[in-house]
């Protein structure tokens, strides 16, 4: 007796959280589950974030760094950018990693430039 009391305090306080969620977090799911033997079993998924749409290819971006990084003699470097990033690729002689990320930086007028180049 004492356990099915438990058992069903437990289930309204979880359905009691879940009636509780943000609206940022629509994606619960509860399931319970009674056999036989008349005990409970009760699976939760948590809430999962919803994801943040993805930034749009910005091809006149990376035409203008790759012209910059040409320019400036790193060539093994490859450019993808969106409206609100950057990312370089690659690889770049040893002491150069530094001149490309700044040329990458001032080319692209204030993006976010994430850097994936390695040294040879």
């Amino acid at each position: 007796m004492k356990i099915k009391v438990l058992a069903v305090l437990g289930l309204a306080a979880v359905a009691g959280l879940a009636g509780c969620r943000s609206a940022a977090n629509t994606n619960t799911t509860i399931a319970t589950n009674t056999t036989n033997t008349g005990m409970m079993n009760t699976n939760v998924t948590m809430a999962t974030p919803m994801s943040t749409p993805m930034a749009a290819p910005d091809t006149a971006t990376q035409k203008i760094v790759e012209d910059a990084l040409k320019k400036g003699g790193l060539n093994d470097v490859t450019v993808s950018a969106t409206t609100t990033e950057v990312t370089l690729r690659g690889t770049v002689a040893k002491g150069k990693l530094g001149e490309a990320v700044r040329i990458a930086t001032d080319a692209s007028k204030g993006k976010r430039v994430i850097n994936q180049v390695s040294e040879k």
